[in-house]
C-alpha cells in the first residue's frame, strides 16, 4: 500500500485493519518495515491492529533527496496517522525510529499517542562533555570525519533468523538503500538533541536497550533513566546487540507486550 505525502513523496506501508489497539512501528536509519515482520504477525495474532512503514527513500518507498530530515520524517509519519483516521496510537520506533518519534512529539504533541516504545537510542548522538553517552566516539569536532564511516560498524551479536535475513537481502537487491543519496538524513539525524523532548513527555515509554549493542558505551542507559517519567520503564536485554527485534525477537513481543498490558492496553 502507498499513499502520497504533501510535498509529492510516495510512501509505502502496510496495515492489518481491524479494530485493536493501534501500534505502529518505525525502522531506524538505512532499516525498512520489513524488519518487522514477525513483530506483525505476533502482534496482530494478540488482537493488535499494526502499522509499518518504510521512511522515504527506505525500503520500497520513494528514492529522493527532498526534505531528508528527522523533522519531515516526522511529520510524514503524522500524514500516515492522518491519511488512516488513527487516534490514539502505540509508536515503536528503533534506533533513528525512535528519534523520529520523539521529534513527533515535540512538533505534533501527544492527543494522538497512547504510549512510545524506543528501541536502542541515545536521545543524543553526539558525545559532548555533559552527554558521554552518544554514538562510538563521534562529537561535533570529528563529525565530517567520523559520521561516513558508521554504516560500516557490525550492529548485530546475534544472528538473524535465517528465513527473514534472506528476505531482506532480497529486498535490499530490489530495493537499494543508496548511502550517498540519504547521508543528509544521516548527518540530520546525528545533529538532534532530544533530551528535552525525552524530559517532557508525559506517556508512559518502554525503553529497551541491547546489553551488546556496539553503538553506546556501557551502562549509557543509567543517564537516560532521570529522563524518563514515573510511568515508563527500562528494560535491559543482555544478549542483544543494536536490532533486539532481529536479534531476540521473542524477548522483544513478550517485553512489549508486558508494557501494554501493564498500561492496560
Amino acid at each position: 500500500m502507498r499513499f502520497k505525502t504533501n510535498d509529492g513523496v510516495s510512501l509505502s506501508y502496510q496495515d492489518t485493519g481491524g479494530t485493536g489497539t493501534v501500534l505502529i512501528f518505525g525502522a531506524g536509519f538505512s532499516g525498512t518495515q520489513l524488519e518487522w515482520q514477525e513483530q506483525v504477525e505476533f502482534f496482530s495474532q494478540q488482537g493488535y491492529r499494526v502499522v509499518t512503514m518504510d521512511w522515504r527513500s527506505h525500503g520500497q518507498s520513494t528514492r529522493t533527496s527532498k526534505n531528508l530530515r528527522i523533522s519531515r520524517l516526522a511529520a510524514d509519519l503524522e500524514e500516515l496517522i492522518t491519511y488512516l483516521q488513527l487516534d490514539q496510537v502505540v509508536l515503536i520506533g528503533h534506533s533513528m525510529g525512535a528519534s523520529v518519534i520523539w521529534a513527533y512529539l515535540s512538533l505534533f504533541g501527544q492527543a494522538k499517542i497512547k504510549a512510545v516504545v524506543a528501541v536502542d537510542e541515545s536521545p543524543q548522538l553526539l558525545n559532548a562533555p555533559d552527554w558521554p553517552n552518544g554514538l562510538f566516539d563521534i562529537s561535533w569536532e570529528n563529525l565530517p570525519l567520523l559520521a561516513p564511516t558508521i554504516m560500516h560498524h557490525k550492529m548485530t551479536v546475534l544472528p538473524v533468523g535465517a528465513d527473514l535475513k534472506k528476505q531482506l537481502i532480497e529486498q535490499k537487491k530490489l530495493h537499494p538503500f543508496n548511502e550517498d543519496l540519504v547521508y543528509p538524513l544521516l548527518v540530520n539525524h546525528l545533529c538532534q538533541d532530544w533530551r528535552g523532548t525525552l524530559y517532557d513527555v508525559t506517556l508512559p515509554q518502554l525503553f529497551m536497550v541491547g546489553g551488546q549493542s556496539p553503538l553506546w558505551r556501557t551502562g549509557y542507559q543509567e543517564a537516560i533513566k532521570p529522563l524518563l517519567n514515573s510511568d515508563s520503564r527500562m528494560v535491559l536485554v543482555p544478549t542483544s546487540g543494536h536490532l533486539i527485534h532481529l536479534e531476540c525477537p521473542a524477548v522483544f513481543d513478550e517485553e512489549v507486550v508486558r508494557f501494554l498490558q501493564l498500561i492496560k492496553l
